[in-house]
């Protein structure tokens, strides 16, 4: 029977690596990939979707509120309790929210390029919040609040 050579003094072969180490790499290969997916899930462009239409009793008691909303709006801005910059920001806010609660669909979320990339339903909602901008964002106070307000409630009117 042969007998195994020893090693020659002074050589030590290589110590084994522990299992937990490529549990660990393991575990971070694992993590990079699904930080690969999430980012590309995440970042990926989703189809607008439309949801079916809200109830006509539901519809008109939206009108009716948002109609108040907007009228309360003008009449703070005339009051001199908010600038007409913001009464055009809650213009805006109060049409957006409007849409979501009526179709669900996300208006407040919404660029302008988004709404008018979103189709001819939204339309006139696009161009309602585009006649707002300048009183939202122009560098001085326009005073078209009386127009925009009447373009928003035109559409909260005839939204069907």
């Amino acid at each position: 029977m042969p007998v195994a050579e020893s090693p020659p003094p002074g050589f030590y072969p290589p110590d084994p690596y522990a299992p937990i180490w490529v549990w660990v790499g393991a575990g971070i290969l694992a993590v990079v990939a699904l930080w690969y997916v999430w980012v590309w899930r995440s970042t990926r462009e989703r189809p607008v979707v439309i949801p079916p239409r809200a109830t006509p009793e539901r519809l008109s008691r939206l009108r009716d509120d948002y109609t108040r909303q907007i009228d309360a709006v003008v009449r703070r801005a005339r009051a001199g309790e908010i600038t007409d910059r913001r009464a055009h920001q809650q213009l805006s806010v109060l049409l957006r929210h409007f849409v979501l609660e009526v179709s669900g669909v996300q208006a407040p979320a919404m660029t302008l390029t988004d709404l008018v990339a979103s189709g001819p339903r939204l339309t006139p909602v696009s161009h309602v919040v585009s006649a707002l901008y300048p009183g939202e964002f122009a560098p001085h106070e326009a005073r078209t609040l009386a127009g925009a307000a009447a373009a928003a409630k035109e559409v909260v009117a005839r939204w069907s």
